[in-house]
Parts: C-alpha cells; structure tokens; sequence
C-alpha cells in the first residue's frame, strides 16, 4: 500500500465534497485533532456495538515503514531517505554530527540498521495519539538523537501529523497534551553536570504545517549554587520547581524558586544553611501561531544573582 502525503489546499478542496461522503463516527473527535499529512489505509477492524471510532496499536516496524516508505523495501538507513512529508530524515540541523548506533552513512560502510522494539519508542497520549522517537543516533556529548513524529492509528488508517527531530539524552522521556484544539507534544530531559548544576527541561512542539516545530522551553526543576551578591563571601542555593497544567488557554507554569545560604566548609560558620526568601508566580504560554508566547519573563530569570 502506498502512503499518501496531503497538502493543506487538500484539506480546503475537500470542504466542498462533504456532502458527498457519509460522516465518520469519529467527526466529534476530528474537530480537536491536527490534519494528517501522511495517511495509510489498514485493515478494517471490528466495530464494537454503536458505531465508535476504533483505535488501533500498531507495532514501532509498522510505524517505521509508514514514517519512512523507502524502509519498508531497504529495512535498512543510508543517510538519504526521505520521510513520508517529503523531508530528508536524518540531512538536518538538529541532527548534524550524528554518528549512527548501528552501521554506518558512508558508501563503504553497512547502512544504518533499526531494531524498532528497542531503538523506537512509542509513547501513548489522549485520543489515541502517539508520540514516536527513533533513536539512532549518538553524539559526542552522549546524546541520543533521530526523528520525531506525531501520529494515531484509527478505524481502517493510520495517521501522521507532523514530522521532526530531537535530540537529547536517552532518558528523555515523552508526552502528549490537550492544549484547547492544539495537540501538543512535550519532552522533558534532564542534564546534570554536577549536583549543584542541574536542570530539567520541558520542550513543547507544535504541528505545522507537517512539522513538529519548537514552540517553547521552559524550566521544571532546577538548582545552582553560585557566589551571594547581598551576601558577602557566602554562596547562595537557588531552586526552582515549577507545576505544569494544561489549559484551554495555554500551558500554566507555576514556578517557585526558593534561596538559601548554603553552609561551607570554614569552621564556625554561623550563615550556614540560611533560608533568604520563597517567591512564586504563575505565567502562561499562549499559542501565537507557530510559537508559544509567554506570558512574562521566568521567575529564574528575575531572581537568580539577585541575593
């Protein structure tokens, strides 16, 4: 079967055909899902009594070869596939320097090869979503890397909404969320040079226009320990936790960042282990066309060297 790749002039000519075609029982749900840009036909399921929409689970193979035509022949990577939206899979800036896990991109060595039950992760969401990561790249630094997608397997097709790719550690884990009509997938990594010097962040995408786009990043945990301004020859500890919720309006960020004096190791100190302040606050980020908005500066960033 053939992966069929739509246009968003498509999506519009079809409007004036909708009377000739009977409505799907899933119209209720198609209002607050994106347009699929690539699609192919599965068998048809059972339908349970009262005519629900069916959602499918496809293995990570079936998804490999829907994502990416050119696999279901080659079963195999050589650097210059393309993906089903017409874009190169691996020929990309957030990819470059990516060196394959198994294999090779050069002509004399054996194409990059995927063990889809390991190398892709397939992780569920509302509605059926699913959010797919292949991981088969590494970088210098130990990031894993390879593209990004999301998609829905429904009734008698599966679906893919938008194409990209990421790059991060191999513990990053994935979701879906509800943003009002938007679907919006969110990674969250960890990066931790010292105890001291630690983050996890958030990146939120959008899908346009059969791209995945970085619409925003935000901070969820995080702590350093750098020298006190207010506080003379003492070092101060900021943390930051923040609350993540999904809302019609956008993604509500409640953060609070708490600082200390931390203790050091000269005897009789008596500032050690000192609470300064706690503030809080709550932005939002707004959907703004290809991007998330916030809604005011992170408190991080408004306190952190203030002390």
């Amino acid at each position: 079967m053939k992966t069929v790749f739509f246009f968003a002039a498509l999506a519009v000519t079809a409007v004036g055909c909708a009377s000739a075609e009977l409505p799907r029982p899933e119209t209720a749900t198609r209002q607050v899902v994106p347009i699929p840009v690539c699609t192919k036909g599965l068998a048809p399921p059972k339908r349970a009594a009262g005519g629900k929409a069916v959602m499918r689970s496809l293995e990570p193979e079936e998804w490999l070869e829907i994502l990416v035509p050119s696999y279901e022949e080659k079963r195999a990577f050589d650097g210059r596939e393309l993906d089903c939206t017409g874009h190169y899979v691996f020929a990309n800036d957030a990819l470059r320097w990516g060196i394959p896990v198994r294999g090779s991109f050069t002509e004399e060595g054996k194409p990059l090869t995927i063990e889809p039950d390991v190398e892709v992760d397939v992780h569920a969401g509302p509605e059926g979503m699913r959010v797919l990561w292949m991981r088969s790249l590494r970088f210098e630094n130990g990031d894993i890397g390879g593209p990004l997608a999301l998609v829905r397997a429904i009734d008698d097709r599966a679906e893919i909404y938008g194409v990209g790719s990421f790059r991060g550690p191999d513990t990053t884990k994935f979701e879906m969320a509800r943003v009002g009509s938007e679907a919006v997938v969110v990674s969250q990594e960890k990066r931790c040079p010292d105890q001291y010097n630690c983050r996890k962040v958030a990146n939120f995408y959008l899908a346009r226009r059969g791209r995945l786009v970085q619409a925003a990043t935000a901070d969820v945990d995080r702590i350093a320990r750098i020298p006190c301004v207010a506080e003379r020859g003492l070092y101060c500890e900021y943390k930051l936790r923040t609350d993540v919720t999904y809302e019609p309006d956008g993604i509500h960020l409640l953060e609070q960042v708490r600082v200390k004096v931390v203790p050091t190791e000269a005897k009789g100190d008596r500032d050690g282990d000192r609470m300064l302040r706690t503030a809080e606050f709550t932005r939002v980020l707004k959907v703004e066309r290809d991007s998330l908005f916030s809604s005011n500066e992170s408190l991080w960033e408004r306190i952190v060297g203030q002390e």
